[in-house]
């Protein structure tokens, strides 16, 4: 008896996956102010601690999320959105991931390639976060795919540790780019609603909430931003609080327009991106309200 006493205990306290633990997981996606450029000298002491019970996804595990060791941005010092909400979130008792795809300069519309307006109908190949129109839309522009893979293979391993994962939402800070042509500037609602449909199909979700902060606060904006005004009331009306056509259920905008910006008033500094990471975390809690997402 006393023998089989001690193999259960020690069952117990080795081998946790024997009793499948549930992990809140967050997607976030988008450009350069998802990627981040502000500096974490720049924030409080508290503020560069390493959020309790808090991990992040380097592509091959998840990690703790503790600022300076591991990179969420590009340099080591940078960081972006992900760190306010880490914050937001942090609790002993319950764990969370979060999961970050983010390049600069990078566009939504099928019409550009990269940095490049070429118009025309959708193709393959071309590096945009285009969804498709089906999983397997040939079409189906680049930096989708490699988002789609990177927010797969998170949660595949989530699965792989004997963890449930649950979806908590979808984060997304792009739009800059579209905010350069006027095609893509007008129909940037349409795009994402199709963005965030698409990735909840793609994941096996029956709903995805999602988030997402308006871009280009600065008036007057940068020169090359021409159409930053019209993407700016899409974004507006795809808020599912909108009560416009083009608004998204279960989508809710974070304005930032009282978010510091650094000096090429395009991109948030570090209180900036504190602040918004912060509001994300706050719009989320106001959709899980609404939702059941498992």
């Amino acid at each position: 008896m006393r023998h089989l006493i001690i193999t259960l205990s020690a069952l117990l306290f080795t081998t946790p996956t024997l009793f499948a633990e549930e992990i809140d997981i967050y997607l976030l996606g988008g450009q350069s102010n998802m990627r981040g450029v502000g500096l974490l000298p720049d924030l409080t002491e508290a503020e560069r601690q390493a959020p309790a019970g808090v991990s992040f996804w380097t592509g091959e595990e998840f990690v703790a999320l503790i600022p300076g060791k591991v990179i969420t941005s590009v340099e080591p010092l940078e960081f972006g959105p992900e760190l306010g909400l880490a914050h937001a979130i942090a609790s002993p008792q319950r764990r969370s991931g979060i999961v970050k795809h983010a390049l600069g300069g990078m566009p939504l519309h099928p019409g550009w390639n990269g940095q490049t307006w070429v118009g025309g109908e959708p193709a393959p190949g071309r590096v945009t976060y285009y969804p498709g129109t089906s999983s397997d839309d040939p079409a189906m522009g680049t930096l989708y795919i490699a988002m789609r893979k990177r927010f797969r293979e998170a949660i595949a391993a989530v699965h792989a540790n004997g963890e449930t994962p649950r979806i908590v939402g979808f984060v997304w800070m792009q739009g800059e780019q579209d905010a350069k042509h006027e095609v893509s500037a007008s129909s940037y609602a349409k795009y994402l609603r199709l963005l965030r449909d698409r990735l909840a199909s793609d994941l096996n979700l029956s709903e995805l909430p999602m988030v997402y902060g308006q871009v280009l606060p600065h008036n007057p904006p940068h020169p090359k931003y021409v159409y930053r005004d019209i993407v700016r009331r899409e974004m507006a009306a795809a808020d599912h609080r909108s009560g416009k056509a083009e608004s998204i259920p279960l989508a809710q905008m974070v304005s930032t327009d009282k978010f510091p910006l650094k000096a090429d008033t395009v991109h948030y500094n570090a209180r900036g991106q504190w602040q918004l990471g912060l509001a994300f975390a706050h719009a989320l809690s106001q959709l899980s309200a609404t939702t059941n997402v498992k």
